[in-house]
């Protein structure tokens, strides 16, 4: 009878050291649950003023479009305010070019997909420390379309490459500067 009672007491001892592993299991999954991959190198800018930029193409509008997908994009994003008072940030630029080409044709000689490519310069200042978080001033992005082709891995319209260029090109800006390590 004692051998039993001793077996008892060893599974008791057992399944209470299994209960607090468990607890500290669970606690470091709830404490990486907080991890984030939205980084910020730069704690202390907490707004950015998007400044016009420049265009040096023959779609008139194409800087201005530009213009106002950066601030719909920092707006959703939420890192950093919108503010046109005393900025912790500005970016800045230019749409240097933009090319509309064909990309292929069919067997047929008709045109299956067109090109766009887009070169931009752009700048990110962090205005507190005087120094450029991100700078370049040859950034090309390009994206295919296929107005006739029901291929869904392209875009059926310019408009809808276009967006994506400048989604790009805003990813690019904020994996340099917000996101980097």
């Amino acid at each position: 009878m004692l051998k039993t009672v001793n077996f008892y007491c060893f599974m008791e001892a057992n399944i209470s050291l299994f209960k607090y592993f468990y607890l500290f299991i669970i606690a470091l999954i709830l404490s990486g649950c907080s991890y984030s991959l939205f980084l910020n190198a730069y704690p202390h800018i907490k707004n950015i003023q998007v400044n016009t930029f420049e265009n040096s193409t023959s779609e008139f509008a194409l800087a201005q479009e530009f213009q106002d997908f950066l601030v719909n994009q920092f707006q959703r994003d939420g890192r950093l305010k919108i503010t046109t008072f005393e900025p912790d940030s500005t970016i800045e630029g230019s749409v240097l070019d933009y090319r509309h080409e064909i990309h292929s044709y069919d067997d047929f000689g008709n045109i299956l997909e067109y090109r766009v490519s887009i070169l931009f310069s752009i700048i990110m200042t962090d205005i507190r420390m005087q120094e450029n978080m991100y700078e370049n001033r040859a950034l090309l992005v390009s994206e295919q379309y296929s107005p006739n082709n029901p291929n869904p891995d392209l875009f059926t319209t310019e408009q809808q490459a276009i967006e994506n260029i400048f989604d790009k090109a805003f990813q690019n800006v904020i994996r340099g500067t917000l996101e980097a390590w």
